[in-house]
């Protein structure tokens, strides 16, 4: 993945106001009820948890404090009770640093998407983190780039902030290709987070196609600069691929930024729709605009509970 000097600096990604933002998301997170919440991804397994659910005979060596006294009373044997546990839940971040998130297209205002998708990423981990589960970030562009593996735990937070920090934009966009080779990895069941622009070389039915062979339930959280549904542009214009440094040369009017509209506005109700049906969640995310308060009308909806 071609590096640029396309980073932001810790204390202007992450500064006094975003941390603090950060508690009340994680009080509108737990105030879902419980029925939204991706609990089907996550793994039971039989241990000292809180949920009894069987019982087997006792075993030489087996924990006594187990032993289902009141059985024993009925029967005189010794039974073990055995309970379910949670396990954490996997959760997999695939974060776009191409370099169309770094920039600032012709037509469009506010600051690039890259500070958001970064901010969106670790205000999520927060409330994963906070909770037990584990979290994975695999950055990419036209290839992967070095991942953050699995890390759990409420202090590993700030190690996630540094990690994000330092990441650069730069390249192509290779969603397809890393959708792709994310479907083929082996492991457990989870939730897959794709914080992307949604635009690839490859056209929304490419896109479309690739997210439905994921295996993990889906949030998809699309960053997006103010004015791009609708650029102001007119004329005779030498359009410039900010990834592929290639030019088109196109006359722009009204019937030529209505079909443009139309596109995009199809798109979006693709993506919404494609998450609806697979039980997964779709959100979009301006760069102009506080990412804690915009995450937060998932949970205030009642639409989703991690």
């Amino acid at each position: 993945m071609a590096e640029t000097d396309e980073n932001l600096p810790s204390e202007e990604l992450f500064d006094a106001e975003f941390l603090a933002s950060l508690d009340a998301l994680r009080i509108w997170a737990r105030m879902v009820p419980a029925g939204g919440r991706h609990a089907e991804q996550r793994s039971k397994a039989r241990g000292s948890g809180v949920e009894f659910t069987d019982v087997r005979p006792y075993s030489p060596g087996d924990d006594f404090r187990a032993i289902d006294w009141a059985l024993f009373q009925r029967l005189d044997k010794f039974f073990l009770r055995l309970f379910l546990e949670d396990e954490d839940l996997p959760v997999h971040f695939l974060l776009d640093s191409s370099r169309s998130m770094a920039v600032v297209g012709e037509g469009q205002v506010g600051p690039p998407r890259m500070k958001s998708a970064l901010q969106s990423v670790a205000a999520l981990a927060y409330i994963l983190l906070e909770q037990g589960d584990r979290v994975s970030v695999q950055p990419f562009a036209d290839q992967p780039g070095p991942e953050l593996p699995g890390t759990s735990g409420s202090r590993s937070f700030r190690r996630l902030l540094a990690w994000l920090a330092q990441l650069r934009f730069g390249g192509g966009t290779g969603l397809v290709d890393m959708l792709q080779r994310f479907a083929q990895r082996r492991g457990r069941r989870g939730l897959a987070v794709i914080v992307s622009d949604f635009l690839d070389p490859a056209g929304p039915a490419a896109v479309l196609g690739a997210l439905g062979k994921l295996p993990h339930a889906l949030l998809l959280v699309r960053i997006k600069q103010p004015g791009e549904e609708q650029p102001q542009l007119a004329g005779e214009l030498r359009l410039v691929d900010c990834e592929q440094e290639s030019e088109v040369t196109v006359t722009v009017d009204k019937s030529f930024l209505q079909r443009y509209r139309e596109a995009y506005m199809r798109y979006d109700a693709d993506l919404r729709s494609f998450a609806s049906k697979r039980r997964g969640h779709y959100v979009e995310i301006r760069s102009d605009q506080a990412v804690p308060r915009q995450l937060a009308q998932l949970f205030r909806s009642g639409a989703l509970q991690l």
